[in-house]
Formats: C-alpha cells, sequence, structure tokens
C-alpha cells in the first residue's frame, strides 16, 4: 500500500516538474477567468410599487417624461440595479435579456418606453382600459456602465399592487 502511494506521489511530482515554464502563466490565466465568471452573475428583478396589499397604486408622469423607479427590489444580484434611481447599470460587458411590464392606470392607457443611455430601444403600449397589461422585452448587447432605465411619457400613469408592473434582466452570456 505504501509503495503504490509512494509511487502515485512520484509520478504527480514528475508531472508537474514536466509541466512547460508557463504553468504560473496558466494559474493566473484561470484565476482571472475565474474572477470574471464570478462577477458576470448578473440579474436584477424589481416592482413599482413596494407594497404586498390588494390596493392599486398609481403614478403619473404629469406634463413631462417621468424616470419610474421600482421600488420593490426582489432580486438585485450584481448590485446593478439602484430602486432610488431606477436605473440599471450593467456591471460587466454582455449580452443581456431586458423585459418591462405595465399596468395601464385610471386613464386606460400606457405609453413607456426602456432607455439605454438617454436612447429609446423599445416601448410598451396599451390602450384597452384601467388595469390592463402591457409587455416588451429584449436582448441587448451592453457595455460595462452602459445605463438603462424606463419613463413613463408625459400625460400617462401606470399602475401597480407590488407585483404587476416590473422591471427585470439578467445577463445571458459575457463578452
Amino acid at each position: 500500500m505504501r509503495s503504490s502511494l509512494f509511487l502515485v506521489v512520484v509520478l504527480v511530482c514528475g508531472l508537474v516538474s514536466a509541466q512547460p515554464r508557463g504553468l504560473p502563466e496558466r494559474v493566473q490565466k484561470l484565476e482571472t477567468d475565474n474572477d470574471v465568471l464570478v462577477k458576470s452573475r448578473v440579474a436584477f428583478a424589481a416592482a413599482l410599487v413596494n407594497t404586498s396589499t390588494n390596493q392599486w397604486t398609481t403614478v403619473e408622469a404629469g406634463g413631462a417624461d417621468k424616470t419610474l423607479e421600482f421600488k420593490k427590489v426582489i432580486t438585485n444580484i450584481g448590485n446593478g440595479y439602484d430602486p432610488a434611481t431606477g436605473y440599471f447599470t450593467a456591471p460587466v460587458k454582455g449580452l443581456y435579456y431586458i423585459q418591462v411590464t405595465g399596468v395601464a392606470g385610471p386613464n386606460g392607457q400606457l405609453n413607456a418606453g426602456m432607455k439605454k443611455n438617454g436612447e429609446n430601444i423599445f416601448a410598451i403600449y396599451q390602450k384597452a382600459g384601467a388595469q390592463a397589461p402591457a409587455s416588451n422585452g429584449v436582448t441587448l448587447a451592453l457595455e460595462q456602465g452602459d445605463r438603462l432605465c424606463v419613463q413613463l411619457w408625459a400625460g400617462q400613469t401606470i399602475a401597480d399592487q407590488g407585483r404587476l408592473s416590473t422591471f427585470t434582466g439578467f445577463l445571458v452570456f459575457p463578452m
């Protein structure tokens, strides 16, 4: 038994010493790749209002577009979403899937858009009446630091019960 263990140790030591001089560089690359994988765990989900009752809450845009602050954070892996501002900031470069769902408020019409660094990317629209839903999603290549938000357009309303109007996204893969 001891001789077998000794033989295994000698064999392993021989293999390690026979490795090219690049072993430390390869170990460093593996450590770097692992850091990228750990940092690339990104997902967020937030509802418009932070309530768990069945009480409807309405947000109005008034005379100007309004950036929505989705206050009920459900998931925030990677800490990219800020409920105080309503912005998601991409922590790593990659391909993301982003979705916005909204419920029309009392005026019966919902019109809102998801913006990337101030540029319109997609919209949700509903004109079927109060409490009617609308949803849209997109896969989007983002650079580290790109910012996304949802803006309710002027004169529009959006409603929620803490779980129906949401802003969600996740990293599909890093690039």
